[in-house]
C-alpha cells in the first residue's frame, strides 16, 4: 500500500468498517487483501468432547472384578449362615408367642414340633379360635430334639411342646443342621429364651 495514501484515508471515506469488533472491510485497493477477524472467538481453544479410552474402562473392569472376587465369600457363607439362623429364629418366636398367649389367656399352647416345621396353636381349641400359626422349614434343614427324660437327640415327629398359662414350658434342646452346618441350643423353661447355644458354620 501507498504509504502517503494510507495516512490520507479516512473512515469516511468506506475503507474502514464502522463495528468495533471488526477489522478493515475489504475494499478494491489494488494488490492488498483484506480478511474480517471476530475478535470475540479469537484465542478459544477447539472444542474437545471427553471421553474414557479402552486403557481405563479396562481399568475399572479389573477393579471391579477384584472387589467382587473379595467380597463374594463372605456374602455365600452369610447365606449358608442364613439359611440355618432363619429357622432358629423362627421357633425362638414360636415359643416366646406360645407363653405370652399362654398366660395372657390363661389356657394352654401348644406348638407342633413336625419334620417339615412348626404349628402353633391352642391345646383345646375353639370355635372363636383363628387359624394356626404356621412356619415350614427350607429346604435341607432338619432338625432333632432332646427332652430332659431322653439320654440322645431324637428325631420325632409330630412332638408337642406344650407351654402352661404360668407360662412355664417343657426345656428342650434343638440340634438344627443343613448339610455339614448346625446350631445346638437350649430353650429355657422359664423364659423361653434361647441359652447355651453352640454352632458350626462353614
Amino acid at each position: 500500500m501507498n504509504a502517503t495514501y494510507a495516512a490520507n484515508v479516512k473512515p469516511s471515506d468506506g475503507v474502514f468498517g464502522g463495528g468495533r469488533d471488526e477489522l478493515p472491510l475489504i475494499r478494491a485497493l489494488p494488490g492488498i487483501h483484506y480478511a474480517r477477524v471476530d475478535r470475540g472467538r479469537a484465542g478459544r481453544r477447539p472444542y474437545r468432547t471427553a471421553a474414557f479410552t479402552l486403557l481405563e474402562i479396562c481399568f475399572v473392569l479389573f477393579i471391579v472384578a477384584v472387589l467382587f472376587a473379595v467380597s463374594a465369600p463372605p456374602v455365600a457363607k452369610q447365606f449358608q449362615e442364613e439359611q440355618i439362623r432363619k429357622p432358629v429364629r423362627e421357633l425362638q418366636s414360636f415359643a416366646k408367642t406360645a407363653r405370652r398367649l399362654a398366660m395372657e389367656e390363661n389356657r394352654a399352647y401348644v406348638v407342633l414340633l413336625l419334620n417339615s416345621g412348626y404349628l402353633l396353636e391352642p391345646l383345646q381349641r375353639k370355635d372363636t379360635d383363628k387359624e394356626s400359626l404356621r412356619y415350614d422349614l427350607p429346604n435341607h434343614v432338619t432338625f432333632e430334639i432332646q427332652r430332659p427324660a431322653d439320654r440322645d437327640l431324637k428325631r420325632i415327629a409330630d412332638a408337642r411342646w406344650i407351654f402352661t398359662p404360668n407360662g412355664l414350658c417343657e426345656p428342650i434342646t434343638f440340634f438344627f443342621q443343613r448339610d455339614h452346618d448346625w446350631v445346638r441350643f437350649r430353650i429355657d423353661a422359664l423364659t423361653a429364651r434361647i441359652e447355651n447355644e453352640e454352632s458350626f458354620i462353614r
